[in-house]
């Protein structure tokens, strides 16, 4: 008997792999109410943080313990939050997405050095929100869940 919530290997290969269609993507920006403006606003606030990251980083001689990069971040964080609110544009500080950044920072800059590559984080991010660029519904996936950590977080004066 086949479990309704398994996948193929197949199905799951085709996820992460194939893109989409050009009309089911629109559809799928339609149906989550994506913003084009807005999802390039949270493009430049995510290559905001990480080119401040990047510029300001000091070395893993310097930076020797998590403490000390999650301070680093956070000190990006609130560099890139005040120079969007000089703008006009007011995120919040804290929530979930400043944890899910730090994570994903953490684990894609500072712990893995080998990975420590700019160009391809900002392309990774590149494509996720740059809407003419088709995607797999992986990475459609991603989108929605990083446009909602955003916008849920964006005050709106």
């Amino acid at each position: 008997m086949e479990n309704v919530g398994e996948s193929i290997p197949e199905e799951f290969y085709n996820y992460i792999t194939e893109p989409v269609t050009v009309e089911d993507m629109r559809l799928w920006v339609r149906h989550k109410n994506i913003d084009v403006d807005r999802a390039e606003l949270f493009y430049d606030f995510i290559d905001s943080v990480h080119t401040i990251l990047h510029e300001t980083f000091l070395g893993d001689d310097v930076l020797l313990n998590e403490e000390d990069k999650q301070k680093h971040f956070n000190w990006c964080w609130e560099k890139t939050i005040s120079n969007f609110k000089e703008e006009g544009i007011v995120f919040k500080t804290e929530g979930k997405h400043h944890t899910y950044f730090w994570n994903f920072f953490n684990e894609s800059y500072y712990i893995d050095k080998d990975k420590r590559d700019v160009q391809n984080i900002n392309n990774y991010f590149l494509i996720l929100t740059k809407l003419h660029i088709l995607k797999t519904k992986s990475e459609l996936d991603m989108l929605s869940d990083i446009y909602i950590l955003l916008d849920s977080n964006l005050t709106v004066d």
